[in-house]
C-alpha cells in the first residue's frame, strides 16, 4: 500500500469494530497492516483487533486533545509520500470521533483521502430502534449544560424527523429527564436506548421518553445511543410569516373596494387608513401609467 515517495502521500480512514472484533473487514484490515503509518486514538487498538502477533506500522497517538498537534506530523509524512491510516477507537473516524482536523488538513493540502467504511453505533441503533429511518437527524454529544443544551432541547421538541443522540452511559438518567422536561409530547415521543451493540450483552430498551425519563434512574455501562422519535405536533406559528400572507392576501383582493382594503390593512399594520388608501391610489395610477 505504500506510496511512491516522489508521489503524493494518502490518508484512509478506516473504521473499527464497535466491540465485535468479528466485524473489521478484509478491506480494513488490508489497511491497517499495509499503511506506512498509523494514527491511533488508542494505540493499543490495532493489536487488540489483529491480535498479539501482527506485524504493524509505526503507531501514533492521536485523540481529542492532541489531533490539532498531529496535524504538522501527517503533512510532514504526507509530503514524503506516505499512506498514513487513522484508527478511532470504535466506529467511524469524524463521526462524533477525532479525525476532522485530519481530514481537513490533507484536503486543503491536496492530498488524497479515502475512506474504509465501518460500523457506526448510530446506524446500528436507527436499524434496531424501528423507528422512521427516511427523515434522520444526528445530533451526537449535546452540550452539558448552559444556554447551548437549552436551545438544543428546544431545537429537538420541534424536531419532525428521528433524532439520534450519544451520551456517556452515566449521564442517561440526566439527558432522559433534561429532554422529558424539554418536550410537551414525552408522553408520545418513542425512544430506543442502545447500549453494548454488537457486544455480547447488547441491549436495547424502547419505550416513550416519559416511561424511560422515569424508570431509568440509574447509571448505564458504556457509551449509549438514544434514538427518538420526531414530534408529530404542527410546527409553531410564525406570526410575521402569518401578518405578511394576510397582508398579500389583502393587497390582492379583487372584491374590496379601496377604501375597505386600506382600512382592513390599517387594523393589520397599525398605520393609518387615510395614508394607505392614498398609498392604493398612487400604486393604481403608476400601474394605469405603465
Amino acid at each position: 500500500m505504500s506510496a511512491d515517495a516522489s508521489g503524493p502521500g494518502k490518508l484512509v480512514l478506516v473504521g473499527t469494530p464497535l466491540g465485535n472484533r468479528g466485524d473489521l473487514s478484509p478491506r480494513a484490515r488490508e489497511a491497517i497492516v499495509g499503511a506506512d503509518v498509523l494514527f491511533c486514538e488508542d494505540t493499543r487498538s490495532p493489536l487488540r483487533l489483529l491480535g498479539e502477533g501482527a506485524t504493524l506500522p509505526p503507531r501514533i497517538s492521536c485523540f481529542v486533545a492532541n489531533e490539532g498537534e498531529r496535524v504538522t506530523l501527517l503533512l510532514d509524512n504526507l509530503a514524503r509520500g506516505k499512506v498514513v491510516a487513522y484508527l478511532s477507537e470504535a466506529g467511524l473516524p469524524v463521526w462524533s470521533d477525532p479525525g476532522l482536523r485530519l481530514v481537513q488538513a490533507a484536503v486543503e493540502a491536496g492530498y488524497a483521502v479515502d475512506v474504509v467504511p465501518g460500523p457506526t453505533a448510530a446506524a446500528v441503533a436507527l436499524c434496531l430502534s424501528g423507528l422512521p429511518a427516511d427523515d434522520v437527524r444526528f445530533l451526537g454529544f449535546l452540550p452539558r449544560g448552559g444556554p447551548e443544551r437549552a436551545e438544543r432541547l428546544a431545537a429537538i421538541a420541534q424536531e419532525r424527523g428521528t433524532v439520534l443522540l450519544y451520551e456517556a452511559g452515566n449521564r442517561v438518567p440526566a439527558l432522559l429527564r433534561d429532554l422529558a422536561g424539554a418536550l410537551p409530547d414525552a408522553s408520545a415521543r418513542r425512544v430506543a436506548i442502545g447500549r453494548e451493540l454488537t457486544k455480547q450483552h447488547q441491549e436495547v430498551v424502547r419505550g416513550t421518553l416519559a416511561e424511560l425519563a422515569e424508570s431509568v434512574e440509574e447509571a448505564l455501562r458504556g457509551e449509549v445511543t438514544l434514538v427518538l422519535a420526531g414530534t408529530l405536533a404542527p410546527p409553531a406559528a410564525d406570526p410575521a410569516q402569518d401578518a405578511a400572507r394576510a397582508l398579500w392576501q389583502l393587497v390582492r383582493d379583487p372584491t374590496l373596494k379601496p377604501r375597505e382594503k386600506a382600512k382592513q390593512i390599517a387594523a393589520l399594520t397599525g398605520l393609518e387608513a387615510r395614508a394607505i388608501y392614498e398609498q392604493l391610489g398612487a400604486l393604481r395610477r403608476g400601474a394605469g401609467e405603465g
